[in-house]
């Protein structure tokens, strides 16, 4: 199945990664489904961006206030008006070429096309040498979203998500203020509002870990966490809801813990951030 709606991806870029080619290339490769890719970059190297990727829209950023900002910035210059879904993914990281058909089939229950709803997959972790470190770990279950959220544990992953035009307006542009989850608030407030989410245990998206990126800021990841959490006015999950909840995270992503086990060693998704690792021979 493929996604019978245009596609919206935006990705803020300084025009300096090694790895952009390969982002806009893994977007492309969904052009088939009619993707819109836009790029949103500081003034300086949006000519060259225009030569190098005469495929995608490059919107000139000419304040470079950071990622979450840019990516307003591209939602604001899409070239599309009518696009229904939307996704952003940094210059260093990749969709998979299944991004497309297994979130659309997740999208479908009882045989109906749910259009409003969100839909997020398994997301791989890579190095800079493009050495497989295994996957994040996800919330299986979409109902435990929220109790995990509330105990701390970060439950979804950007780069393997799909959103709706419908909850994209009503949500609003992304948080300003936050360097690092602006993304996890953009989901949060849809759940609160009573979005709904599916699950396709598929890998559809890359993850790269390299030095210098924002998310390696671990105690100000933490910190930005539980500030979107607590800020959010939501009935709190019971003690015994939030346990079962993390019980059953840990469970579902048994395997992804042992591949990762066995490809890093004793690192946690904390410590993977933190210190990117080379896999060893």
């Amino acid at each position: 199945m493929t996604c019978s709606r245009p596609l919206l991806v935006v990705t803020p870029t300084l025009g300096r990664s090694p790895w952009l080619h390969r982002t806009v290339t893994s977007v492309a490769a969904h052009a088939g489904q009619h993707t819109a890719h836009v790029l949103v970059a500081p003034p300086y190297v949006v000519p060259s961006l225009s030569r190098r990727f005469p495929q995608c829209t490059v919107v000139v950023d000419s304040v470079a206030r950071g990622v979450y900002p840019a990516i307003n910035l591209g939602l604001a210059g899409a070239p599309d008006p009518q696009w229904q879904w939307f996704t952003w993914i940094n210059d260093d990281d990749e969709l998979k070429p299944g991004f497309v058909r297994h979130l659309a089939r997740a999208l479908v229950h009882d045989g109906r096309r749910m259009d409003a709803t969100w839909a997020y997959g398994q997301v791989q972790l890579s190095n800079g040498d493009a050495d497989d470190l295994g996957r994040l770990a996800v919330a299986r279950r979409p109902a435990d979203i929220l109790a995990l959220a509330q105990s701390g544990v970060n439950p979804l992953n950007q780069q393997g998500m799909l959103a709706p035009r419908a909850w994209v307006d009503r949500c609003g542009p992304l948080r300003e203020d936050l360097a690092i989850c602006a993304d996890v608030d953009f989901w949060l407030r849809a759940l609160v509002g009573g979005a709904k989410f599916r699950f396709d245990s598929e890998t559809v998206a890359l993850f790269r870990l390299r030095e210098g990126q924002i998310s390696a800021d671990v105690s100000r990841h933490r910190e930005e966490f539980g500030q979107v959490v607590r800020a959010l006015s939501w009935h709190p999950r019971g003690a015994a809801a939030r346990w079962i909840a993390r019980v059953r995270f840990r469970l579902g992503n048994a395997g992804v813990y042992a591949g990762r086990i066995q490809r890093c060693g004793w690192k946690g998704g904390f410590a993977l951030l933190e210190q990117p690792v080379r896999r060893s021979s």
